[in-house]
């Protein structure tokens, strides 16, 4: 045991960051996953590079590309301990509104605590890991063979054991491929479940990777004010065709030609 809490504070001090070695998979994952939200933040930094580097060798042995590889791990750093852009204009072009082109991201724990996209260090890194552990339950997901993982971040960290297929959508209710995303990076988003804009917070119980479709379709608002706005429309159009509404009956195609 000795050994494991050494070998975990030497991965994640502040001082340097060592290669994570295969038997380390095995032995700290787990030594830290069961300490859950209570661990600290060198544990925290010893666990994104143990799950960034689980990641990248589960994606190389199932025959996945080096640039679908970095282009995710890159994705998940930015979505997780990185902010968006931050600074309402453009280092690059003045006036223009800043994107993430501008290298202009920062790490959230930097930024004031009454911002937006402010969170610890240890909350931050944990998005990033939840991140990394629903790629890792997405349909046609590579398996993990150097450790199991399979129950040891559920239910404090991810909803569902980490298994090729047990992540979906949190919109639509469907399957993400993770294929199309290796190969179409924007085809997946992250998400809050309460908007940052409507004082939702970085945090692990609030964010998941959701598709860009479902990404458009929530917009600004809560996952409970989506569903309610989705029931009244349906309810309304069913509405409108049982009192024989003549454009109802032609947005459904069974109006006269």
């Amino acid at each position: 045991m000795r050994e494991v809490i050494e070998r975990v504070n030497s991965l994640g001090s502040p001082s340097g960051r060592p290669q994570a070695r295969d038997e380390d998979y095995e032995t700290c994952i787990p030594f830290i996953a069961q300490k859950g939200l209570e661990l600290n933040d060198v544990e925290a930094r010893a666990l994104i590079i143990l799950i960034s580097g689980l990641f990248r060798k589960s994606c190389e042995l199932a025959g996945f590309s080096s640039q679908e590889n970095i282009g995710i791990r890159t994705k998940f750093r930015d979505a997780g301990r990185r902010s968006a852009p931050w600074r309402p204009t453009s280092s690059v072009v003045p006036g223009r509104p800043q994107d993430g082109a501008d290298g202009n991201r920062i790490n959230r724990w930097l930024l004031p605590p009454d911002h937006k996209f402010f969170a610890t260090e240890k909350i931050a890194t944990l998005v990033e890991v939840k991140y990394y552990l629903q790629a890792l339950s997405m349909q046609n997901a590579p398996p993990v063979l150097l450790c199991d993982i399979r129950n040891i971040f559920s239910p404090w960290l991810i909803e569902h054991p980490i298994v090729p297929g047990a992540y979906q959508d949190p919109i639509q209710l469907i399957p993400i491929d993770f294929r199309i995303f290796a190969s179409q990076r924007r085809s997946v988003q992250s998400g809050h479940v309460h908007p940052l804009d409507r004082g939702g917070i970085h945090h692990p119980d609030n964010t998941f990777l959701m598709l860009f479709r479902s990404n458009q379709i929530q917009g600004n608002l809560t996952i409970e004010e989506l569903l309610t706005l989705m029931r009244t429309i349906v309810n309304k159009h069913d509405n409108a065709l049982q009192n024989n509404s003549a454009l109802e009956a032609k947005l459904r195609g069974r109006g006269s030609s």
